[in-house]
């Protein structure tokens, strides 16, 4: 009862009041029934009656319409929030939905992204290893192409030194040859010449007093361009002082000496020597 009154208090007050009315018309109907009757009084009572009972009648529709109202009204309002309740938790679901949907899309972008990322690792260690075999066997080409360039160039160098040693022992034998037959020449000069300047210097001596015969002795001789007598020397001596210098005086009185006519033989008698021996 309670409980009824507090969630529907003017419902309770209502239906209170209206029993009290209902318990008060059979009460006092029942004792004015009892009393003489009057037509006048009764009249007037039989219509009170009638009038009281249909305002309680009235009142009570009123209270019932009244109730089945704010029942229809508790009806919509719980209608309502069962609605907006179910709008809400539709509105969750929903909601949870999307959220689910959402970490599903972010598992498999990761799941994307890791594989890519995998992919990308794989494609850049085989791209790596391509380009560090390509490296190698660069290095391995270059290393080989130096090693024969080197072994070429030795080669080329080797060759050249062969070919130059070969035109250096060519250039020396024909040096050695040449100057074998200049001094083949300059000999067979000095040999033909020495008579001829022996014997001019022989007309240019003055023989000294004393006994020279048997007596020789070796002179040296130094030309200068034209065969003049720069200097003689007698670098054997006679033993007799005196036929030596008479020699030296008489090779300096014979200059100009007589000498070949080919400059390339001049080196040949720069320094000339000679045996001097009267008559011979």
């Amino acid at each position: 009862m309670v409980s009824l009154f507090k969630k529907h208090p003017v419902a309770v007050v209502l239906s209170v009041l209206f029993h009290l009315v209902l318990i008060a018309i059979f009460v006092f109907g029942f004792d004015f029934f009892d009393e003489p009757v009057q037509s006048k009084p009764i009249v007037n009572v039989v219509k009170a009656t009638v009038v009281d009972d249909s305002k309680v009648r009235a009142e009570a529709e009123k209270l019932k319409k009244f109730e089945q109202q704010k029942k229809s009204n508790e009806r919509k309002r719980l209608q309502k929030l069962k609605a907006e309740r179910q709008k809400e938790e539709k509105k969750l679901a929903d909601l949870k939905q999307k959220r689910l949907l959402e970490k599903k899309k972010i598992e498999t972008q990761k799941v994307e992204e890791a594989a890519r990322l995998t992919m990308l690792k794989k494609q850049k260690a085989a791209d790596d290893k391509r380009k560090k075999t390509e490296l190698a066997k660069k290095k391995a080409i270059a290393k080989k192409k130096k090693v024969a360039a080197e072994k070429r160039k030795k080669t080329e160098l080797a060759k050249k030194r062969a070919e130059q040693e070969q035109a250096d022992n060519l250039r020396a034998m024909l040096e050695a040859a040449h100057q074998e037959e200049q001094e083949r020449m300059a000999q067979k000069a000095i040999a033909s010449f020495s008579d001829v300047i022996r014997q001019k210097v022989e007309r240019n001596w003055i023989q000294p007093a004393g006994d020279i015969s048997d007596l020789s002795c070796v002179v040296r001789v130094k030309l200068i361009p034209g065969g003049d007598v720069a200097d003689a020397q007698v670098i054997k001596s006679s033993g007799n002082g005196l036929f030596d210098r008479s020699v030296e005086l008489a090779t300096r009185r014979a200059s100009p000496l007589p000498i070949p006519d080919d400059p390339a033989l001049f080196n040949q008698f720069r320094n000339l020597e000679f045996t001097f021996k009267p008559g011979e």
